[in-house]
């Protein structure tokens, strides 16, 4: 941990780990070929200045929240 985390207390900001994309050739290597890895997108808050990892809040960020076409239910689409 920085001196300045210990005083100031840390730093977060948000980040977000996607998996990486690597394009791989078919045999006969005429064709590129995706392939992403197993693991799956994960949402972070970073301190910037140590660099200490931890797992960010659920629903925090606006990727998250539901949309309002989707709160809506059949009945109320046709209703204006």
């Amino acid at each position: 941990m920085n001196v300045f985390c210990r005083l100031f207390g840390h730093t977060w900001i948000p980040e977000t780990r996607a998996p990486s994309v690597r394009w791989n050739t078919t045999k006969d290597g005429q064709v590129l070929n995706p392939t992403v890895g197993d693991e799956g997108i994960r949402h972070l808050e970073v301190c910037r200045r140590c660099g200490e990892e931890r797992a960010a809040a659920a629903h925090r960020l606006d990727a998250d929240r539901p949309t309002v076409v989707a709160g809506l239910t059949g009945e109320e689409e046709g209703e204006e």
